[in-house]
């Protein structure tokens, strides 16, 4: 028997495929997406990426945090030295149904990022208009 997932299941597993498809060889390790307060709203991890749910948060924040430029400051250049593992990090702002999402990533900049939001915005549009 086939189990159903719940509306909210749907939105997650179709935002979790789109970053999937997005680092496919663009060379990142790791992508997260995050909401307007730098809170995980789905990941994705490559071969050698990001390894818990829990380092996929810690990217979402730091993402949020330095793409609206509070980067500078000597221990925060240290903490995402620390999460990217001495590897390149990339953080964006993204406009997705009149909102702002952030997404970073670890090894390289995941490429195409105006389709990346045209396409979360398609997926999010019916959970962002709620």
């Amino acid at each position: 028997m086939k189990q159903q997932m719940t509306p909210s299941d749907v939105p997650q597993d179709a935002v979790e495929r789109c970053l999937v498809r997005a680092m496919q060889g663009s060379g990142a390790r790791a992508v997260a997406l995050a909401g307007e307060e730098g809170l995980l709203l789905a990941g994705a991890r490559g071969a050698g990426g990001a390894g818990s749910d829990d380092e996929l948060a810690l990217l979402a924040a730091l993402g949020a945090g330095c793409a609206d430029k509070i980067a500078g400051y000597a221990e925060l250049d240290e903490f995402v030295d620390a999460v990217a593992g001495g590897d390149d990090f990339y953080a964006t702002r993204l406009t997705v149904c009149d909102r702002t999402l952030y997404l970073a990533s670890i090894g390289a900049r995941v490429p195409q990022q105006k389709k990346i939001a045209a396409e979360l915005g398609r997926i999010l549009a019916p959970v962002l208009s709620a």
